[in-house]
């Protein structure tokens, strides 16, 4: 796991009778730029001579691709046997490109109106990792796509899938005994899937931060002014005063778009079962509950009594090696993925404390009047240390070194310096940059 800031950048070794191959899951960063994915690349170009056996892109968004375009000289030098993307990726599927379309069109309008506003927070964040474009690594998310898709040094083939897919591995990989299963995303079949962001009992926070759409607008005939009113109505509060408060607490309308754009990319993550010598790792991507509900519960309308499928159930019983899904944030890995979770399972997270999100907010009588939303989660992190028995990795548990490395404060709230000790069962190089876990 490379340290680049908010981003996900794994590469999984693979070693059996002396050969060695090389699997690598995204590469990108957005929010928090440590200003370091160009030297972890160049790491990687090290660490693989190059050659991979297979590139993972688990979905369209700037902190997991963006590497590809800033990377895309070096990437040029490496040879890649085959590539796998999720089926919203397919440019021959038209359900595909309509809905990719229609969310890169919001994307783009959010960025605009963000803008004009004077807006550099989390939710124009949101809509810069859609597109790529004026993100912190400033790089595009269209010239990262045309990287993976023949900006390698020979033609890679690329599959497309959805969960269920037979997955096609290269032969080196499948000579060394790698077998895979495509469980996420959902299918053009089952969009209402992609749509569902959130199960809020099922996560580890309370309260919905995503699904909160504006009411209807008032109705004219009940709009008034000052004038309206009679000058004894200000006695306590002034006119501008009471204007303020009304428009304080208005729901944030661009803000909730920007959840709602982000939070659809993130469900079309690829999600993927890996086995290889006794051994079971799953990588989430970013996926979020519908893609979830789809791999745990069929896509059932879930309930208390609603039991987990018998492959989901005997996959998560069976895990190694969990990538925690969307950095450790509170609507990706949920619940009863977690408590299925064989004891002792290793995990890595991805993440930047700081870069999204915001504390929870209080009224003056102490209740809740906005939730946490600061990414990673620490409810989630706590019962992930319990399920690993501290053996969480998280990528800000390892230092990083070289000229150019800065935190980009700009897009950091709540960063925190310090951070827990990383676990012994990890290996880390605060000068290359990564933490590294053996199995």
């Amino acid at each position: 796991m490379y340290r680049v800031g908010f981003g996900d950048f794994f590469l999984l070794s693979l070693s059996n009778g002396g050969t060695t191959k090389h699997i690598l899951v995204d590469c990108g960063v957005h929010a928090a730029n440590l200003g370091t994915i160009g030297q972890a690349i160049k790491q990687l170009a090290i660490d693989t001579g190059k050659q991979l056996a297979l590139v993972i892109m688990t979905h369209h968004h700037a902190d997991h691709i963006s590497g590809f375009a800033i990377g895309k000289d070096d990437f040029k030098e490496f040879n890649v046997e085959r590539v796998w993307m999720p089926w919203f990726e397919d440019a021959s599927n038209k359900t595909a490109t309509a809905f990719q379309a229609n969310i890169t069109a919001l994307a783009t309008h959010l960025q605009l109106q963000l803008k004009a506003a004077n807006r550099n927070d989390q939710f124009a964040n949101m809509a810069e990792n859609i597109t790529g474009v004026m993100t912190a690594a400033g790089a595009s998310n269209d010239v990262a796509i045309t990287t993976l898709k023949g900006g390698f040094a020979n033609p890679a083939p690329v599959d497309y899938y959805k969960a269920g897919d037979p997955a096609t591995l290269p032969p080196s990989l499948v000579s060394l005994g790698l077998t895979a299963k495509i469980v996420g995303p959902p299918g053009p079949d089952q969009l209402d899937l992609v749509a569902q962001m959130d199960n809020d009992k099922y996560q580890y926070l309370a309260g919905d931060t995503n699904e909160n759409l504006p009411p209807a607008r008032i109705n004219e005939v009940y709009r008034a002014t000052e004038n309206d009113y009679p000058r004894e109505a200000f006695a306590l509060f002034s006119a501008k005063k009471i204007a303020d408060q009304i428009s304080a607490a208005q729901p944030d309308v661009l803000a909730a778009q920007a959840q709602k754009a982000d939070n659809t990319v993130n469900n079309q993550s690829l999600v993927v079962y890996f086995t290889f010598g006794g051994k079971t790792m799953l990588f989430a991507g970013d996926a979020q509950w519908g893609n979830w509900d789809n791999f745990l519960f069929d896509g059932a309308n879930v309930d208390d009594t609603t039991p987990l499928t018998s492959s989901s159930k005997s996959m998560l019983a069976g895990l190694d090696f969990y990538k925690v899904g969307h950095h450790g944030s509170r609507n990706a890995t949920p619940k009863p993925a977690v408590s299925n979770m064989r004891d002792g399972v290793v995990a890595m997270c991805s993440t930047q404390p700081g870069a999204y999100g915001s504390p929870p907010v209080k009224n003056k009588d102490g209740s809740i009047a906005k939730d946490d939303t600061r990414v990673p989660q620490q409810p989630l992190l706590d019962a992930l240390n319990a399920k690993t028995k501290q053996h969480l990795a998280r990528s800000d548990q390892v230092g990083v070194s070289g000229s150019g490395v800065t935190l980009d404060q700009s897009n950091v709230q709540q960063a925190t310096d310090t951070t827990d000790p990383l676990p012994s069962i990890f290996k880390k190089d605060d000068v290359k940059g990564y933490i590294d876990y053996e199995m």
